[in-house]
């Protein structure tokens, strides 16, 4: 029968190649899947380092109130509230590539620094004495000033009313993470140019220091207030009281900013008196 006998001294072609076959396998097949994993982590480390290096920290837009490390208020003995730093949980909110500059450093906690487009506050700068404005001479919420700066501002606001007119700060203590966003919100409103004219840049914000703040009456507020009779009644009296307006009208070109007859900063009785005599702005003064 053709094919049916089998002829024992033949070799078996078949069996005896697959067993060539199989040691050169169990030799090369783990260095080939080793080579392999390795060249695999190796480009998924590569693309991580050039996301890293290009990522950088441009473009990054905060989210308001995402980031906002407000003080947080408690009671004290006499009825004020009194402002905590944030906590460490907090977390900040993102700095853009505008908000980052090599102008010099001022010290924190001093209510007498030039604080301008030239010189800058920490991010890490935050008054430890912020007290909460009393709702009567308050608009737009909260509003909380160094306590040196509050009481002042409410004799400040009683000697107005006794002269008929209503006055409250309506944007007062803004942290620098508060400034970022504030910031970005005017250069989304307006453009560069616009936002460098109408306001700081973080850290060179005078709301910063904790005794400033931005005042309105009943009937008007920010461009609103400029030239109405509350608006010449601070810029002639708040000095009694140890603010003085910082951005006074015309004087653009010394300030670096735009008219701001609602802008008031507290640098107490004695200075506010020699601004005033000096017949100098107080961005003047302070640089002298």
């Amino acid at each position: 029968m053709l094919g049916g006998m089998v002829d024992a001294s033949r070799p078996k072609a078949r069996t005896t190649k697959a067993a060539v076959g199989s040691q050169p396998r169990s030799a090369w097949f783990p260095v080939f899947a080793g080579s392999l994993i390795a060249i695999t982590l190796s480009f998924i480390v590569l693309i991580f380092v050039v996301a890293d290096k290009f990522g950088g920290d441009g473009g990054g837009v905060p989210i308001p109130g995402a980031g906002d490390p407000r003080p947080t208020a408690t009671a004290t003995a006499d009825g004020a509230t009194v402002s905590q730093p944030p906590t460490a949980s907090q977390p900040p909110a993102t700095v853009g590539p505008g908000d980052i500059d090599n102008t010099p450093l001022l010290p924190c906690n001093n209510i007498l620094v030039p604080v301008d487009k030239n010189h800058r506050l920490g991010a890490d700068c935050a008054p430890t004495d912020l007290v909460a404005l009393p709702g009567s001479a308050s608009q737009g919420g909260e509003q909380l000033m160094r306590l040196e700066a509050k009481e002042a501002f409410l004799e400040l606001v009683a000697a107005a009313s006794a002269d008929g007119y209503r006055l409250y700060a309506t944007s007062s203590y803004r942290s620098y993470q508060q400034q970022v966003i504030t910031y970005q919100q005017n250069v989304a409103a307006g453009g560069q140019a616009y936002a460098d004219r109408t306001s700081a840049r973080a850290g060179h914000s005078e709301h910063q220091l904790g005794t400033t703040t931005d005042v309105a009456s009943n009937v008007a507020s920010f461009e609103g207030f400029n030239g109405t009779a509350e608006a010449k009644w601070l810029a002639d009296n708040s000095w009694r009281f140890g603010f003085i307006v910082s951005y006074p009208p015309g004087k653009e070109e010394v300030t670096g900013y735009a008219r701001e007859d609602w802008h008031i900063r507290y640098v107490g009785r004695d200075v506010a008196k020699k601004v005033r005599d000096s017949g100098l702005t107080l961005h003047e003064y302070l640089l002298k």
